[in-house]
């Protein structure tokens, strides 16, 4: 990692604080200076939620309704939703037109997962090299880190995979096998050095490696060892107070943070992205909640069209005045994510 010191860099209009955030700026080695700079500068004043573009700058894609995990703390891992096959996956020619037209107006990142896990998918590569042949600048994703073999790690990085985020959760197996039910703890572990190993081996910048701690009361006490263990061996690492699923009777929430209410947040993802789920909907939100909020489908609705329209326009309004629990589904989502790290 790219930095001395342990400080969590969380942003008043994020719900995830990051540490080695500044390690991103080694990608303009890899885009360019000025490239990497403007972007960069669009996204920073998104974030603040003093800009909004003609086009989403980021595009978030659910390429498939499935994960091989059932961790508590996922909608996915419900019965109904565990394991759905092809018929579910988001088609690549949609793909390809949504990322064709974006380039022309200003989509400047992808990330290439929802809620779920992407690398169930056996063409996922050719999703990462199209991004970088249209000249997607950041492209990106999450995964739970199971399916990551060497040939897919050296797959993605001569395909253009800017960085990798393995979610993890946990610094011991015990607490890890509460958290990520059906996962391998040292397996995991493995390919995250892995990554890093085979990425050195090929004297590549990329991709930047994040892990990530989604905080409940199930392994809130294991955050300090597992920064500590992390740090300097990856890139970043992310720290996130958990979202409750809508719909699921669960209660995880983090005992350090039970009962604090948020003050002045204002979320900045209407400024900056779009998701567009495994069905086609097209979303203003990366929680779970943002299935609630439907702007609209691909289907019928034109990416441009939707970003410009009322309904984002409102959203955008709300939040920029610190109203956000004037939207009862915003409110369930940020309440239920107090984000005091």
């Amino acid at each position: 990692m790219q930095t001395d010191k342990k400080t969590i860099d969380l942003k008043p209009t994020e719900l995830t604080g990051i540490i080695g955030r500044e390690s991103m700026d080694r990608l303009a080695i890899v885009i360019g200076r000025e490239k990497w700079d403007e972007y960069r500068d669009l996204y920073d004043k998104a974030s603040r939620l003093e800009l909004v573009t003609d086009y989403p700058l980021q595009l978030d894609f659910e390429l498939n309704a499935s994960c091989n995990l059932k961790c508590p703390m996922c909608p996915l891992s419900s019965e109904s939703n565990f394991g759905k096959g092809r018929e579910t996956w988001f088609k690549f020619e949609d793909y390809k037109k949504i990322l064709d037209q974006g380039v022309q107006h200003g989509l400047k990142a992808i990330k290439l997962n929802y809620l779920n896990e992407p690398l169930i998918r056996d063409d996922f590569v050719k999703f990462v090299a199209y991004a970088k042949k249209v000249g997607i600048v950041d492209i990106y994703f999450s995964t739970n880190g199971t399916l990551l073999t060497d040939s897919l790690i050296i797959q993605l990085i001569e395909a253009g995979l800017m960085r990798i985020q393995v979610s993890i959760d946990a610094c011991t197996r015990e607490t890890y096998e509460k958290v990520r039910p059906g996962g391998n703890f040292d397996k995991v572990i493995r390919n995250v050095k892995k990554i890093i190993e085979i990425r050195d081996e090929l004297q590549s910048i990329t991709p930047l490696v994040r892990v990530n701690f989604v905080r409940t009361e199930l392994n809130e006490h294991e955050l300090k060892p597992f920064i500590d263990y992390w740090f300097n061996r990856v890139d970043m690492i992310g720290i996130q107070e958990m979202v409750k699923p809508p719909d699921k009777n669960i209660n995880l929430g983090s005992k350090t943070t039970a009962n604090k209410r948020q003050t002045g947040f204002r979320c900045s993802f209407p400024y900056k992205q779009l998701v567009i789920n495994n069905e086609g909907d097209i979303l203003p939100c990366c929680t779970f909640y943002g299935e609630r909020l439907k702007l609209g489908n691909i289907g019928k609705d034109n990416i441009i069209d939707v970003w410009n329209s009322e309904k984002m326009s409102e959203l955008r309004k709300l939040h920029k005045e610190g109203k956000y629990y004037q939207n009862k589904i915003c409110q369930m989502c940020i309440d239920d994510a107090i984000t005091d790290v």
